[in-house]
């Protein structure tokens, strides 16, 4: 299944109850394993139908017929039936259209945006690597930007301050990139695309699509959401310099990369 998916939500006995949409692709739970059969359900849209359509009623239609033998009691795709199956609901739920229409109207960015949610684990584990691949070449990430970075917030996080220092001595300590390199290239791998997070920080940010920076406010936006960011001032001015030579403002950032 794909981001933006139509999913149901089916009781046996009842009938069909409610809709959503997935928020991701599919995912490997457990990286490596080639299953991808793990999927994000997203929290908008979402509509609960007030008359269940029930199943009697799926079986005798054979354009829903083949959506009947996968209900067992759980969230299962709709898509391939939609047309049809909207046509049930409205039967069921005639004072629900302008809501149905709704519903259909969320799931539209969902399905624009497909492909750009994957694998959290993999984008993690990607900002890991020494090297990274845009436009079909191989590229050596400036590990001294990083380091530099790290250094410069006593290996804290810029969210919550956390530390992990090592037997040996070492600090864990993740950099996370604002715009993947895979995007921007080269010119992405500069400070003024980086944060310092912990590793539950760093993975909250990989989850969540609508992640913006006000360096002037020392504020983070996760889904629109504000929290208190740590910014030293030397960051913060190279982040604005970074974002004037690159003329990418918050708004063009926002269009380019559909993150709003």
């Amino acid at each position: 299944m794909k981001r933006g998916d139509i999913v149901v939500a089916y009781q046996a006995g009842e009938g069909i109850l409610g809709l959503c949409a997935l928020a991701s692709d599919g995912y490997e739970e457990v990286p490596g394993s080639s299953d991808v059969n793990t999927f994000d359900l997203a929290p908008e849209p979402a509509l609960r139908l007030d008359n269940p359509v029930p199943l009697s009623q799926l079986k005798s239609d054979p354009q829903t017929a083949p959506l009947f033998r996968q209900l067992q009691g759980s969230v299962f795709e709709a898509t391939p039936y939609w047309q049809a199956l909207r046509q049930h609901i409205l039967l069921q739920n005639p004072h629900l259209a302008e809501a149905l229409r709704r519903f259909e109207k969320g799931i539209a960015p969902l399905q624009k945006r497909r492909g750009i949610v994957k694998d959290v684990w993999q984008k993690m584990a990607e900002e890991r690597a020494p090297t990274y691949e845009w436009r079909g070449r191989l590229y050596r990430r400036k590990g001294e930007q990083s380091a530099w970075l790290r250094q410069l917030y006593d290996f804290q996080c810029q969210l919550c301050g956390a530390q992990f220092p090592t037997l040996d001595g070492r600090m864990v300590i993740e950099v996370h990139y604002l715009l993947p390199l895979s995007l921007l290239g080269p010119k992405g791998d500069h400070p003024g695309n980086m944060l310092v997070l912990c590793p539950n920080h760093h993975l909250l940010l990989e989850l969540n699509e609508r992640v913006r920076v006000d360096w002037e406010q020392s504020s983070l936006f996760v889904n629109g959401q504000q929290k208190k960011l740590r910014v030293h001032p030397l960051h913060a001015q190279l982040a604005r310099t970074w974002q004037t030579e690159q003329q990418i403002t918050r708004r063009s950032i926002d269009q380019r990369y559909n993150l709003r």
